[in-house]
Parts: structure tokens; sequence; C-alpha cells
């Protein structure tokens, strides 16, 4: 093995062992480059709930603010959906996994999860920044959110959004009861971010971010991912244009939906 490929290999290690014996002061590990943010730049969020994407059974995390007014949802992988839950449920594993083994080594090292931090995206990735604290020692990970969730989770630790991307990604769950109260829909405004996810030439138009179980939106056939452009013959270009038209009082209205790239009409049973 050459000197290179010994020292490469060797870095985790020495970065444990001097985090143990308490030598690192704040350090930031290899990994995305982000500035530090601000109090008044961060929005602390919990875990709202969990849905999964009909298109790729995907699984989504809804992050809301504390006092539940808006909330933004990251889609995540299987594993660390699992690890989630089990966290929220308070399920244990028979033998630790990836996410208790590592609980498991910051515990040993009398280290703590101070906070994680979701900073911003790229490319439409997510990107979060973990800090590790050990008596006077930080050091900042670059990390996935979900990975980031399951340890803030594990050692009770807050939850952060910068503000910048909390307001351009999160939807107001104000808005989102008032149309699953009247339909069973769970609603945002498209981005261009998100219509962009979706393969969606138009920002205008709201999405359905989820559907509530034996309600009339699921009997009509409304899906996860459905791209609602028109109601009634009006076009939809927010969930304001939305709730109008839903509280005109009609018993019946035709929707055209955007749904894995074809446009479909549906007719809803609103009442």
């Amino acid at each position: 093995m050459s000197l290179f490929r010994a020292i490469i290999r060797s870095i985790p290690v020495v970065l444990a062992v001097l985090l143990a014996a308490g030598w690192l002061g704040t350090f930031t590990a290899f990994g995305e480059s982000v500035k530090d943010l601000k109090p008044s730049e961060l929005v602390r969020v919990k875990v709202h709930n969990m849905i999964l994407d009909p298109r790729n059974n995907r699984p989504v995390v809804s992050l809301a603010d504390l006092d539940e007014s808006r909330a933004m949802l990251i889609w995540i992988g299987e594993n660390e959906a699992r690890a989630i839950y089990a966290e929220m449920e308070g399920v244990k594993n028979f033998r630790p996994l990836t996410h208790d083994l590592f609980e498991n080594f910051i515990q040993e090292i009398d280290g703590s999860i101070q906070r994680i931090i979701i900073t911003h995206t790229k490319d439409n990735v997510y990107y979060a920044t973990l800090e590790v604290k050990r008596n006077k020692s930080l050091i900042k990970m670059d990390a996935r959110p979900s990975d980031s969730i399951v340890m803030a989770l594990k050692f009770n630790a807050p939850i952060f959004v910068s503000k910048q991307l909390f307001e351009e990604a999160s939807l107001s769950l104000g808005e989102q009861k008032e149309v699953e109260e009247q339909y069973g829909l769970t609603v945002q405004d498209l981005t261009p971010e998100l219509a962009e996810y979706w393969s969606f030439e138009s920002s205008e138009g709201v999405l359905v971010a989820g559907v509530r179980r034996e309600s009339r939106a699921e009997k009509d056939g409304m899906e996860v991912g459905d791209i609602i452009v028109e109601l009634a013959g009006r076009p939809v270009a927010d969930m304001n244009a939305m709730r109008v038209i839903m509280k005109e009082g009609e018993k019946t209205a035709k929707a055209k939906i955007f749904r894995k790239q074809l446009f479909l009409s549906i007719t809803l049973q609103l009442q």
C-alpha cells in the first residue's frame, strides 16, 4: 500500500481519536463547504410526518416549524425512513445498524449531537451539517439531511433549516389543513424546483403532497405527485386559486391534472 493511501485511510481514525481525546476545538470535516449561519438565519423545525411517493415508492419526510404553520418536504431513502420511523416509535433494533453504531461511538467518547442544520440545496440535492460536541471540542460534518435527522432524534437534538431555504421550500399548513378538511388533500404551491423534479414545464399549479386515507380525494383517484392545473374549467395557478374554487360550494368539479408525463381529467366529488 502506498504512503498516500495509508494516510487517506487513516484520516477517519485520526479524527475519531482527536475528538475522543478532546484535542480538537471547532473542526469542519471534509465535505460541502458552507458559511456559518447566524441564529437569525435559522428556523427550528421538527419531524411532522412521513408519506410515500407513489410514483417511485420513495419515502418523503415533512419538517414543520414549531408552531406547525409551515412545512417542507424532503425525499429520502428507505433505510433512512425506517430509521426515522423507528426513532419516532421508540423501536430498538436487535443488533446495531449504521446509525446505532454512530450513536454508540459518540456515547462511548462522552459526546453528543449538539444540533443539525439543513443548509441549502444544490442540483436538487439537500445538504446538512451535523454538529458533534464533546467537552470543548466541536466537529461540524457535512451530512445528508436524512442521516442527520435520525441522529438528531437519537440525541433529542434540535433540527434547524436555513431561513432562506425554509421560506423557499415550505408550504403553509394552515392553508393545507383547510383543503384537507374539505376534501382530503395535502397540497403545496408548485415551485420551479418542484416543477423540474416532477418534469413539469410550468411553475404554475398545485402539487398534491399527500392524500388522506379513505377520503373523497382517495376515492376519486388522486395520487401524491399529481399537479392540479385546472379545476372547474378555471386555471389553478396556486393554492389560493384552488381554495377560492373549492369554497364556491360545487358538489363536483372536473380537474385537469398532470401525472407521470400525461395530462388527465378527473371528476372530483368535493361535497
